[in-house]
């Protein structure tokens, strides 16, 4: 069913081709996509069996750039907090069935689960962190540790820090990279770094001719937020394999302050967003 520009649903009432509902989306980098909203029923597993159904609108798409039309994924399902598009997948689930305003991530190498609108057990042995109310998921990071000493790295270039699933890797502010890029160069398991450095796919890949074992053997690191919060992340969660005995380096240079906790640092995590209460465990 296509939603009009002159629906109340329709957000800013945006319209192409006469009466249509349109949208249009830019990322960082470079990718685009466009087109005009719809409704359509959408099906959800239930967690006790069965499934539930619910009326929600979604992007139509009609033209695509950048990555959208080299990537193997056909689109993208947005989590944030935004109702500038008249609010997500899951607002309209949460809307229709009064669930809790939760959902949570956990990402493996190969498998994983997404729990959309669960109920967030009382006795929950977790590490909650305070984050935005309102759009992206933003929290305060305040320093990233090796082996547990802080990088020496102002904690006021971290802020406009987001847990971004839809981002593959972290970003750090162009200090705080170099300490973790060197270490990385600097520190191998197996004594001189230079005997094993292999080849990326772009000149800012770093990368070794490794098994995962020898990567593992990697020091450990640590994102210390300001609440006093530390959440330990290793060589499975900052390196990847980008070929067969090829690892690299999954933490890049965001070129301006703030930083991006990406999917792959939450690899082996529960990553839980509790948009009623305003954290992220």
């Amino acid at each position: 069913e296509e939603l009009h520009c002159s629906d109340s649903k329709c957000p800013g009432h945006r319209c192409v081709n006469s009466n249509q509902c349109a949208y249009s989306v830019s990322y960082t980098e470079g990718s685009s996509i466009r087109g005009r909203m719809m409704f359509d029923q959408f099906e959800f597993a239930s967690a006790t069996g069965g499934s539930t159904r619910v009326r929600a609108s979604f992007g139509c798409q009609t033209f695509e750039s950048g990555l959208f039309r080299s990537q193997v994924a056909d689109g993208i399902t947005g989590l944030s907090q935004s109702t500038g598009f008249g609010g997500t997948l899951f607002d309209w689930l949460r809307q229709a069935k009064h669930t809790p305003n939760v959902f949570s991530i956990c990402l493996g190498v190969e498998t994983g689960a997404m729990v959309l609108g669960g109920q967030v057990p009382s006795d929950l042995n977790a590490d909650w962190i305070p984050a935005a109310s309102y759009g992206a998921y933003s929290v305060t990071l305040d320093a990233i540790k090796i082996k547990g000493v802080a990088i020496n790295t102002p904690s006021s270039t971290y802020r406009s820090t987001i847990v971004d699933t839809g981002t593959t890797f972290m970003y750090l502010p162009p200090q705080a990279y170099r300490a973790v890029r060197d270490h990385f160069l600097n520190h191998c398991p197996w004594g001189t770094c230079a005997s094993r450095k292999a080849t990326g796919e772009y000149p800012d890949d770093y990368c070794y001719s490794a098994t995962h074992a020898d990567i593992l053997a990697f020091d450990m690191m640590a994102l210390a937020f300001s609440n006093g919060v530390s959440v330990p992340f290793g060589p499975d969660q900052y390196a990847y394999e980008l070929r067969r005995g090829v690892w690299c380096l999954g933490i890049f240079d965001n070129e301006h302050n703030g930083a991006v906790i990406g999917g792959a640092s939450m690899r082996n995590y529960e990553v839980i967003f509790d948009r009623d209460h305003h954290r992220v465990a």
